[in-house]
């Protein structure tokens, strides 16, 4: 009897390490893809900073935006787009920058932008011959569509 309850404290036990060891693989495996897919981006960032085909666009913001400043960097070689917003100005708090781009007749949402820590990180841009991006200002948390009045910067590269 001792023999068959130790026998079964085993085997759960075993049962629960194998369990462990499933999810620890999982998030290493997960961990791995963010690691390749961030020095993929990294290795996309020098490409277009150090290519001399690279062209660089200023972003000054308008009207309630007027502060804003950014920096768009184009590689229609290599295909590849980045923008560096260097300053956000502040916005009441029920109020947030959003990006978006017309790409190949398509209006893609970029994401909100957050006041930035560090003002050397790119931010990817769809690439597209003739594209456009464009900053809006919109209700907290971002917008589905952008409300075209309140476009405060746009960019066409």
């Amino acid at each position: 009897m001792l023999f068959a309850g130790f026998s079964y404290f085993q085997w759960e036990q075993n049962k629960s390490l194998q369990e462990e060891n499933t999810r620890v693989a999982s998030q290493f495996k997960n961990l791995e893809e963010n690691m390749k897919n961030q020095l993929e981006d990294v290795r996309n960032q020098f490409i277009v900073l150090n290519n001399p085909a690279t062209r660089k666009y200023a972003v000054n913001g308008k009207k309630e935006g007027r502060e804003l400043k950014a920096i768009a960097y184009v590689n229609p070689v290599k295909k590849l787009s980045y923008i560096n917003v260097s300053n956000v100005p502040n916005l009441p708090e029920n109020k947030c920058f959003q990006m978006w781009a017309e790409v190949n007749g398509e209006l893609v949402n970029l994401g909100v932008i957050k006041q930035f820590d560090d003002k050397d990180k790119l931010l990817a841009l769809p690439y597209a011959e003739n594209a456009v991006g464009y900053i809006t200002i919109e209700p907290e948390g971002g917008n589905t569509a952008p409300t075209v009045k309140n476009i405060v910067a746009n960019i066409k590269y």
